[in-house]
């Protein structure tokens, strides 16, 4: 097609739209380059970014916490829930099919029902040896093994008060049916626990404290000595995938689900916690909200000369090697993003300004 000539009055008009025309949209390259890298201000709470805190005690409030996130809901030597954390939910054994005692949650019972009966068929019969306890029933007990061998023997095999998943109501200690105390020995050895073993996360249960490295008995990557007799429902589906990823209930639910308050404080214990007393101290309605209690008086724990002796002491919020932006990095990313767009419009503003009328 012939050119049409255009006249000088709508040439000038365009040349002075120009540089606002660049301008907006250098502005909104900036900025939707700055959404994509990151805000430039205080971020939601997120997923923990960094490794696992060492095995020192703590005493923080876990994220989450609410009876509904029962499936992700993480506690160890670490993070705790309060005192007055009890599920409204909980049945007797009976109810979910299985015999024994104690209680567990109603949202295992279906699952808890269904594994009873494959392990019967399969020749492994179980039955459950202890439950839900309370805070208060932990205290008592906890404080009898510290009577009884220090408390650094004692956390190395009982969690404090408020940090133990019995309290959740989904961590069980089980034990063949008919059969009594499955402490003595290596209880999975015997067909029940090697049933279990094997099976158990098919139906929504995870053993929470396997060996450790070298089939040591202490383990640094759940802080805890071996139970192989202490299972924890997470569910079917969170179950498979700790089962499929090959990590441990801590590092799953602390890799994927555990979030951290908007300062980080949460994955680090600014000191150990104290020797729980025979009184538990009144706690906040669980929630999902962050929040950290500090706590001074004790020592970190000294695991017993047959175990290895945990030596994870890297800062939690330190960014793993394979993945995860430390947010100052992100939030200088979003500001630069921002800086170069402005910078660009107004260099163009300028050099339009100086451009003779054609």
């Amino acid at each position: 097609m012939p050119q049409t000539a255009v006249p000088d009055d709508a040439r000038r008009r365009s040349a002075a739209r120009r540089p606002r025309v660049v301008a907006g949209a250098a502005g909104a390259v900036g900025l939707a380059l700055a959404l994509v890298v990151g805000p430039s201000v205080a971020t939601p709470p997120a997923s923990a970014l960094g490794r696992l805190p060492s095995c020192d005690p703590g005493d923080v409030l876990t994220v989450p916490r609410g009876y509904d996130d029962w499936s992700v809901t993480l506690v160890d030597r670490l993070l705790r829930v309060e005192a007055d954390y009890v599920p409204p939910d909980l049945v007797r054994s009976s109810e979910a099919g299985i015999g024994g005692g104690g209680r567990i949650r109603a949202v295992a019972a279906d699952d808890t029902r269904a594994m009873a009966k494959a392990a019967a068929a399969a020749g492994a019969p179980i039955a459950i040896w202890s439950g839900y306890r309370s805070y208060r029933e932990q205290v008592g007990l906890f404080t009898m093994y510290t009577r009884q061998n220090g408390f650094d023997s004692a956390i190395t095999y009982s969690q404090r008060p408020g940090h133990s998943e019995h309290q959740l109501g989904l961590g069980v200690d089980f034990m063949s049916a008919g059969g009594g105390s499955p402490l003595p020995g290596d209880w999975g050895r015997t067909p029940a626990g090697a049933w279990m073993r094997e099976n158990s996360w098919r139906y929504g249960w995870v053993n929470s404290y396997p060996r450790g490295k070298g089939g040591t008995r202490w383990s640094d990557r759940t802080c805890f000595r071996y139970e192989p007799w202490h299972y924890r429902y997470l569910g079917r589906e969170v179950a498979a995938k700790v089962h499929e990823s090959g990590l441990t209930i801590r590092e799953y639910l602390w890799r994927n689900h555990t979030l951290l308050d908007r300062t980080g404080r949460a994955a680090t214990p600014s000191a150990p916690a104290p020797t729980p007393t025979a009184t538990p101290t009144t706690g906040a309605s669980p929630s999902t909200s962050a929040g950290t209690t500090t706590t001074t008086g004790t020592t970190p724990p000294t695991p017993d000369p047959d175990a290895a002796t945990p030596t994870d002491a890297r800062a939690a919020q330190e960014v793993e090697q394979d993945g995860g932006i430390p947010v100052p990095v992100v939030v200088a990313g979003g500001a630069g993003a921002v800086a170069l767009g402005v910078g660009v419009a107004l260099a163009l503003r300028r050099r339009a300004a100086r451009a003779p009328d054609r």
